[in-house]
C-alpha cells in the first residue's frame, strides 16, 4: 500500500514543478519583450514579472522543503537555516498578497472610463510601479522580521509542546508572553488592508464590465460578442486570478488556524495546509499563460474585431 507521505510528496513535486516552469516562462516572456519587442511593452508586465518571482521564491521555499520531508528527509536545516527559510516565505508570500491586489486595482483602472474621476490617476499610476514594489519589500521584511527571533528548527522533541508550526520539520514558538500586539496587529492588518483593496477593485470591474457591456449590446454581431474582446479577457483573467487566490489562501489560514488551537498535532492536515499554501502560486502561470496573446503560438489567430473593439472602448469613454 502507498503510504501518505510518497502520495504527498508526488502532490508537492508536480506542484512545484508546474509552478516554477510556468512562472519562468511567464518570467523569461516579459524580460524577452522589454529587450526585444519594446513596442509591445505594457505598464502591467512589470506587476506580473513581480508576481511571478514572489509566486517563485514561494514555491522553493514552501513545496521543495515539503517534498524533502515527504521523502524521507529530516531535519535538514539547523537554526539558522530555518529562520531563513520561513522568513524569506513570509515575505514572498507578503509581496504576493501585495501584489496580486495592485494587480487587481491596475486592471480595474485599465478599464476605467477616460472621463472618470480616475483618469488623471490612470496616467499616474504606472510611473509609481517601482515605487510601490520597494513599499511592498520594505514593509514586508520589517512586519515579519519577528519570524526570525521564533523560528527554530526541531529537535528530538514532541511537536505538541508548541502552539504553532509553520513547516512540519521546524517550529515556530509563540508564546502569549513573547508576542507582542503590535506584531499581531501588523501581520492582520497587512493582509486585511489589500484583501480589501482587492474586493473593492473587483466589484469594481464586475460592475463596469457589466455596465457597458448592456449599453454597447446592439453593435455586436452573433460571431463577436463581448467576452471576445482583450480588456473583457483581460479582465475576466484577474478576476479568476483574485478568485483563486482567495479561495486557496483563506482555505490555507482556516486549516492553519484550526491546527493552531490544537494541542496533539496532525502533520497529514499540516502537510495538507501547506499543498493549498501553494496551489496559487502554481496555478497562476497557467491562467496568465492561457490569457497572453503576446505567445508566438497565438500569433497566428486571426483579428477580425478591431471596429467592434474600437467601439467597446468608445462606449467606456462615453460613460
Amino acid at each position: 500500500m502507498v503510504s501518505s507521505e510518497l502520495i504527498f510528496g508526488v502532490a508537492f513535486f508536480f506542484q512545484c514543478t508546474i509552478g516554477v516552469v510556468g512562472n519562468s516562462l511567464l518570467l523569461l516572456l516579459y524580460v524577452c519583450i522589454s529587450f526585444k519587442k519594446p513596442q509591445q511593452k505594457k505598464p502591467m508586465d512589470l506587476i506580473l514579472a513581480h508576481l511571478t518571482l514572489a509566486n517563485m521564491i514561494t514555491l522553493f521555499t514552501r513545496s521543495l522543503p515539503e517534498i524533502m520531508f515527504c521523502f524521507g528527509m529530516r531535519h535538514f536545516l539547523d537554526d539558522l537555516g530555518c529562520k531563513a527559510l520561513i522568513y524569506i516565505y513570509r515575505i514572498s508570500r507578503g509581496l504576493s498578497v501585495c501584489t496580486t491586489s495592485l494587480l487587481s486595482m491596475f486592471q480595474a483602472l485599465i478599464i476605467s472610463p477616460h472621463n472618470s474621476v480616475w483618469a488623471s490617476i490612470k496616467v499616474r499610476a504606472p510611473k509609481y510601479i517601482l515605487h510601490y514594489f520597494l513599499l511592498f519589500w520594505v514593509t514586508n521584511a520589517v512586519i515579519f522580521i519577528r519570524i526570525i527571533e521564533l523560528t527554530e528548527a526541531t529537535k528530538n522533541v514532541t511537536i505538541s509542546r508548541f502552539r504553532y508550526t509553520s513547516h512540519i520539520f521546524m517550529v515556530q514558538l509563540i508564546n502569549d508572553d513573547e508576542i507582542s500586539a503590535a506584531f499581531l496587529f501588523s501581520m492582520i492588518f497587512h493582509d486585511l488592508i489589500f484583501h480589501f483593496l482587492m474586493g473593492l477593485s473587483s466589484t469594481y470591474m464586475v460592475l463596469l464590465l457589466y455596465r457597458h457591456s448592456k449599453q454597447v449590446q446592439h453593435i455586436y454581431s452573433g460571431s463577436h460578442s463581448p467576452r471576445s474582446f482583450p480588456e473583457v479577457k483581460a479582465t475576466q483573467t484577474i478576476l479568476l486570478l483574485l478568485t483563486c487566490f482567495v479561495l486557496f489562501y483563506w482555505i490555507n489560514n482556516c486549516i492553519t488556524i484550526y491546527e493552531t488551537s490544537k494541542i496533539e498535532k496532525d502533520v497529514e492536515l499540516e502537510t495538507i495546509a501547506s499543498f493549498f499554501g501553494g496551489c496559487y502560486p502554481a496555478l497562476s502561470p497557467l491562467l496568465l499563460i492561457g490569457s497572453e496573446s503576446r505567445i508566438p503560438n497565438f500569433h497566428c489567430m486571426p483579428r477580425k474585431v478591431q471596429r467592434p473593439h474600437k467601439d467597446f472602448m468608445d462606449g467606456f469613454t462615453n460613460s
